[in-house]
C-alpha cells in the first residue's frame, strides 16, 4: 500500500478521494487549510475515518514545506501526491483584475509547484514516486467566460508535461487527470466576474450551463484511485474523465498533441 498526500481534501473530489484510498488500505494524508478553525469538523471526521490530516495552504511555500516534512516524519516515506486543490473564477476575462488573475493561478498552478518542490528532493532520493495533477478539459479547450480557469489549468498541464520528462530519469512520474465539469464544491464556491458589455451573453451562458446534465463525480474519484494504484512507469501521461462525446474529442486531441510534441522536440534536438 502507498503513502499518499492529497491537497484540497476537506471537501469535493479531494475528500472523496482520501476516504476511498483509506478504505482500500492506503496510508492517506489529507492536506487543507484551517484544520483547527473553519475546517475543524472535516478534520475530525476524516481522522475518525482513518485519514491523517495535515495543515496545508498551497499558496504558502513554508506551509507546503512543513506539510511534506510532517508526512515524512509520521509515515517515513511519501509515494504519491495528488495535487487537487483548486478554485474557479467565472466571467469575462476583462471583468477580473490582475490581482484576481494572480489568485487564480496561485492556487491552481503555483500550488502544485510549491507542494511538488517541497517533495521532489525526497522522491528523487528514494528513486520512486508519482505526482498526479487534477486538471480539466478546460485546459485543452477554452470556452467563453472560463478563460482564467482554463488558462490556469493549461499552465498546470504544461508543468505536468515538463515534470514528466524531467523527472523520469529519477524514477518519479508526473501525470495529469483532465476532468469534465462535475458537481462539486468548487462550483458552489466560484468567484463570478460581471461586466456590463457582457451581461446578456454571460447571463445566457450561466443559464445554459445550469441546465446541462451533470455526471457522477465518483467517476473522477475512481480514476484518481486507479492512477494511485497503477505501478510506476505504467501510468498514462494524460487521463480524461468525461461524458462520451467530450471524452472522444479530447482524447483524439491529446493523441495528436502527443505526436506533435514528439515531432517538435525531435526537430529541436531533444530526445
Amino acid at each position: 500500500m502507498s503513502v499518499v498526500l492529497v491537497t484540497g481534501a476537506s471537501t469535493g473530489f479531494g475528500r472523496s478521494t482520501v476516504e476511498s484510498l483509506a478504505e482500500r488500505g492506503h496510508q492517506v494524508f489529507a492536506g487543507f487549510r484551517d484544520v483547527q478553525g473553519r475546517n475543524e469538523k472535516a478534520a475530525q471526521e476524516l481522522t475518525a475515518a482513518g485519514v491523517r490530516v495535515v495543515e496545508l495552504d498551497v499558496t504558502d511555500q513554508d506551509s507546503a514545506d512543513r506539510a511534506i516534512a510532517e508526512v515524512l516524519t509520521r509515515a517515513g516515506r511519501l509515494d504519491v501526491i495528488v495535487n487537487n486543490a483548486g478554485r474557479i473564477f467565472v466571467g469575462p476575462v476583462e471583468a477580473f483584475t490582475a490581482e484576481q488573475v494572480q489568485d487564480q493561478f496561485n492556487v491552481n498552478a503555483l500550488g502544485a509547484v510549491r507542494v511538488n518542490r517541497a517533495a521532489l528532493p525526497h522522491l528523487r532520493a528514494q528513486g520512486s514516486g508519482a505526482l498526479i495533477q487534477i486538471g480539466s478539459i478546460a485546459g485543452r479547450v477554452t470556452v467563453p467566460f472560463s478563460g482564467l480557469y482554463a488558462a490556469s489549468k493549461a499552465a498546470l498541464a504544461a508543468l505536468t508535461e515538463a515534470w514528466h520528462d524531467e523527472l523520469a530519469p529519477f524514477g518519479v512520474e508526473s501525470v495529469i487527470l483532465d476532468a469534465a465539469s462535475y458537481p462539486t464544491n468548487i462550483g458552489a464556491n466560484a468567484t463570478f466576474g460581471q461586466s456590463d458589455p457582457y451581461a446578456a451573453s454571460f447571463g445566457a451562458y450561466v443559464a445554459a450551463i445550469s441546465t446541462q446534465p451533470v455526471g457522477d463525480p465518483r467517476e473522477v474519484v475512481d480514476a484518481v484511485v486507479t492512477l494511485v494504484e497503477t505501478p510506476n512507469g505504467e501510468r498514462p501521461r494524460r487521463t480524461v474523465v468525461a461524458p462520451v462525446v467530450q471524452f472522444d474529442a479530447v482524447t483524439a486531441l491529446n493523441q495528436v498533441a502527443e505526436q506533435t510534441a514528439v515531432t517538435v522536440a525531435t526537430a529541436m534536438g531533444v530526445r
